[in-house]
């Protein structure tokens, strides 16, 4: 469990390479430490944070230094546990999503329940042949669950499992992108789910690489921030009826 625990808050930190916005943030965090740090042991350091007006007169650099750590470090274990920001890298989620979307993702209910068929996931690519995109975060939707056999044939998905012995066609009248040249025939196992984009014509997803490992799993998309005019909750989820 501690190792599990540990592992988490270092794959938060690791998260930070994912995207510019985050690279920045960190740099200008660390800077802030490091001048934190020399202003507890040179005076010209301590004098000119004062001059910047980060700090005040009376306020110590090692007061300070231990408070700002803290809330990192309790940001950070939000972010491996609760919520964490996510930002859209192109466009295989079209016309759900849009390329530079900021979303936030909620981890919590995948660590206390499982994913439901239709909802938009987040996850670490690892799947098959080491690729560019390999130790990526990827967003697609959940189509296939432990348990069920897909058949993909025409842009068409059926599905079989204990409930469906016969198979039900998934309605996905929110695809506008189909892809009739890929097909598929493939049976999950207990730790497995199916995943694709729904811009079919051009998501790389289960389809070319085979079904996701339950444990690369980060979360579902909770809200989706920006653009403000676009800002949902639980954007993109869909119900499919059998």
């Amino acid at each position: 469990m501690m190792n599990s625990l540990l592992q988490s808050i270092l794959d938060s930190f690791t998260d930070v390479t994912q995207n510019s916005f985050s690279i920045v943030i960190f740099l200008l965090l660390g800077l802030f430490i490091l001048a934190l740090i020399l202003a507890i042991f040179f005076p010209f350091w301590h004098k000119l944070l004062i001059r910047l007006k980060l700090l005040t007169e009376d306020e110590k650099p090692s007061s300070m230094l231990l408070w700002f750590v803290a809330v990192i470090i309790i940001v950070k274990l939000i972010q491996a546990f609760i919520v964490q920001p996510f930002i859209v890298d192109g466009g295989s989620m079209l016309p759900t999503f849009h390329n530079k979307e900021f979303l936030l993702v909620d981890k919590l209910s995948y660590l206390i329940g499982k994913p439901a068929r239709g909802d938009v996931m987040i996850f670490k690519f690892y799947e098959g042949t080491a690729n560019q995109y390999t130790g990526k975060y990827l967003i697609k939707r959940v189509i296939g669950l432990p348990g069920d056999r897909l058949v993909i044939k025409n842009a068409v998905t059926t599905i079989y499992n204990a409930q469906n012995p016969n198979g039900f066609i998934l309605d996905e009248s929110y695809i506008t992108l189909k892809d009739p040249l890929k097909e598929t025939d493939i049976t999950l196992d207990s730790t497995h789910y199916f995943m694709m984009g729904d811009n079919r014509a051009q998501s790389y997803d289960s389809r070319s690489w085979g079904a996701l490992d339950e444990k690369d799993i980060r979360g579902q998309v909770l809200l989706r921030v920006l653009p403000f005019s676009l800002f949902s909750y639980e954007p993109g989820q869909h119900i499919y009826k059998q």
